[in-house]
């Protein structure tokens, strides 16, 4: 069974505030099955009307929140822990990211429910010196508007297509999130997959 992330437009299986935390909500592709994640520093709580494919769920949550070092189900009883991944504090300024784009219909959702540097785990790859954002752009951009000037990091796998990213970033003058454009969801939806699928056609032409 395919298990997908939900988007923005997906209401008819999440509400409003459990999508407005972004990649938290997923569902089975016959939408019988919805999972939640609610995040509580690097624990989460999955709430789910089903017990199937939990694991499979849990596993494809991770990937997009791999600071996540305990995940319980609601009534407290732990479905998986890890050895934590050591995040500290760093300045958002000093983030290089890569991506170019921050989805405006996301980034009010984040501010709805970032209160404190606490919230936010940001995945980072270390290379020459500069530290670069893998995710979490958006939810940067909403800790700035929101007045704190540093989150927390961790350092994370990464694959190697990612430096093509940030070098198109440098190229495009986006040194940090501050510098990245607030376009609409639909506008986000256009130009971001198209260039990731321009990109990952280039690559496979070689």
């Amino acid at each position: 069974m395919e298990i997908i992330r939900a988007g923005f437009n997906d209401i008819d299986i999440f509400n409003k505030d459990e999508l407005d935390f972004g990649g938290c909500c997923f569902y089975s592709e016959d939408k019988a099955f919805r999972y939640f994640f609610e995040i509580n520093g690097c624990e989460a709580t999955i709430f789910t009307n089903t017990e199937q494919y939990i694991f499979q769920v849990i596993d494809e949550f991770l990937f997009y929140s791999s600071f996540i070092t305990l995940v319980k189900n609601e009534h407290g009883h732990t479905l998986l822990e890890k050895k934590p991944s050591e995040p500290y504090l760093f300045n958002i300024s000093k983030i290089q990211p890569s991506q170019f784009f921050i989805n405006e219909k996301k980034l009010g959702g984040c501010k709805k429910w970032i209160t404190k540097p606490a919230d936010i785990f940001i995945p980072v790859v270390i290379k020459d010196d500069i530290t670069i954002s893998l995710d979490g752009h958006t939810r940067m951009r909403a800790a700035l508007d929101l007045g704190y000037d540093s989150v927390y990091v961790y350092a994370d796998e990464y694959d190697e297509t990612i430096f093509h990213f940030v070098n198109e970033a440098i190229n495009r003058k986006i040194n940090t999130v501050s510098d990245m454009d607030i376009i609409s969801d639909k506008e986000y939806e256009i130009k971001w997959n198209q260039f990731c699928n321009d990109l990952f056609n280039r690559l496979e032409s070689q």
